[in-house]
């Protein structure tokens, strides 16, 4: 089984005091995010966890060396693009950022860390220029630390359509793309696109829960499928998700994830990632959510 945590918010960075508290626990309780009064129990025993996908902007080094601790292997996809705090209010300076992607990478591997611009804002301020420049910074600083940067666009969601400006030009993005993508081999970079098509040009489709990853880094192999779930183009393999929407307070203004905060305060024991007490409410349903287990057999593994 695999454990994304999280596409809906930054576990590692603002959450990971109650997550330990899970995986010590040995099970977390997710909602249905359509579905309100629907809620799904999901055993974290590392037994049945073959790895969990973390997602951050800013990931605290001291948790990640405490799931290691715990038995559970994991690997990150860490958030580095070139916006101050009117776009990104919470993120730290990226230099501090950078320095820590490096100290994971020197900590637990290379293949542990994936390092993700996106997503990418093309307008007056932040032309192309602005992108090359900050991605040949990022990616020089970044060359030994990690094999492969993901890209993606922005997409203007209903929720979001207020806070940017973007222009949505092929020509541009063409541009753009083979310029990074130069600057990516010549960092020893694979540059990868996320769930999206590009006039012009062709580049490979990047998988954010990548199958070919996790198994060299499992020695085994994995029965999980294309994730039917995510988006047509997204070359995902199927996960667990247990992370809460409207939960993280980086206040990025592009977030498709987060329109508002809704969890101000909450017990860092709770089961779930929310302020609501599950043992006071008679009107939920909790589900054991089925899940896939994999042979762990050492068949192989290229990464030790």
């Amino acid at each position: 089984m695999i454990i994304s945590a999280s596409r809906r918010t930054d576990i590692p960075s603002s959450h990971n005091k109650w997550f330990l508290n899970r995986l010590k626990e040995k099970f977390v309780i997710t909602q249905n995010p359509i579905s309100k009064n629907k809620f799904y129990k999901i055993p974290l025993n590392k037994n049945i966890v073959d790895i969990i996908v973390f997602w951050s902007k800013n990931p605290n080094i001291d948790f990640l060396k405490e799931v290691k601790y715990l038995g559970y292997e994991f690997y990150i996809n860490f958030t580095i693009t070139p916006y101050e705090k009117n776009i990104e209010k919470n993120i730290p300076d990226k230099n501090l950022l950078i320095k820590n992607f490096q100290k994971i990478s020197k900590l637990f591997g290379k293949e542990k860390i994936v390092w993700r611009y996106d997503p990418i804002i093309l307008n007056d301020d932040f032309d192309i220029n602005y992108h090359i420049n900050n991605f040949n910074n990022f990616a020089d600083s970044l060359n030994g630390y990690t094999d492969e940067c993901i890209f993606s666009f922005i997409q203007i969601y209903k929720k979001i359509k207020d806070n940017i400006k973007n222009t949505d030009n092929n020509e541009d993005k063409t541009l753009l793309i083979k310029a990074i993508k130069e600057i990516s081999e010549k960092n020893n970079i694979k540059l990868k696109a996320c769930s999206q098509d590009f006039y012009n040009i062709i580049i490979e489709k990047s998988a954010c829960i990548d199958k070919e990853r996790i198994q060299k880094i499992l020695g085994y192999n994995i029965k999980e499928k294309k994730d039917k779930s995510q988006r047509k183009l997204c070359n995902c393999i199927e996960s667990i998700d247990i992370g809460m929407y409207n939960t993280c307070p980086n206040e990025c203004i592009y977030c498709y994830a987060n329109s508002k905060n809704i969890l101000k305060d909450y017990d860092i024991n709770n089961p779930i990632l929310s302020n609501k007490n599950l043992n006071n409410n008679e009107n939920i349903d909790i589900i054991e959510r089925k899940t896939i287990i994999n042979e762990k057999n050492m068949i192989f593994n290229l990464y030790k």
